[in-house]
């Protein structure tokens, strides 16, 4: 009986223990839950109309990819206090979206108006390429080594497993 209640107590600590730390079989939900145990760099998307979101904040909409929530841009401001202080006074939500297949610019030789060191740094001839943004990617997932610090890239241990992230329908 002894035994038998040793062996049931260690199962439990194990299957405890083991609960709190995130398996490539958990949902993308409960990993993002464990922040504090595992780590991992989410890909981006460039919004067409926007800036740079995380691909687990975007889902697809036909033959696009749009933000599950609304961003918001200030659009309107005004002078509070000193010269150097601006007060948003108007903002604007929208959905960002970002064309999963199509053409865009890149600048592909860079030039100076007026001299090198005083000078703007101007865009001197572009090119046409076109792009396919994917729709789902290979996440490395690592265990967290250390807590603390302002940027998460000390806290980066060994990688405990890929997880794929695909992004899906919108609702």
């Amino acid at each position: 009986m002894k035994k038998l209640f040793i062996l049931a107590a260690t199962i439990i600590m194990t299957a405890s223990a083991s609960a709190h730390t995130p398996t490539a079989s958990d949902s993308w939900e409960t990993i993002k839950d464990h922040f504090t145990k595992v780590t991992f760099k989410a890909p981006s998307v460039k919004l067409d109309n926007g800036p740079m979101t995380s691909a687990f904040f975007v889902c697809k909409d036909g033959d696009v990819l749009k933000t599950k929530k609304t961003i918001s841009k200030c659009v309107a401001w005004t002078r509070g206090g000193g010269d150097r202080d601006r007060v948003c006074t108007r903002t604007v939500d929208y959905y960002g979206v970002a064309a999963i297949e199509g053409t865009r610019e890149r600048c592909t030789k860079w030039g100076y108006e007026g001299s090198r060191r005083d000078g703007n740094r101007v865009c001197e001839a572009y090119e046409t390429y076109s792009y396919t943004l994917p729709l789902s990617h290979e996440v490395d997932v690592h265990r967290v080594t250390r807590s603390g610090g302002s940027d998460r890239d000390d806290r980066i241990g060994r990688k405990l497993f890929t997880k794929t992230l695909s992004i899906e329908d919108c609702q």
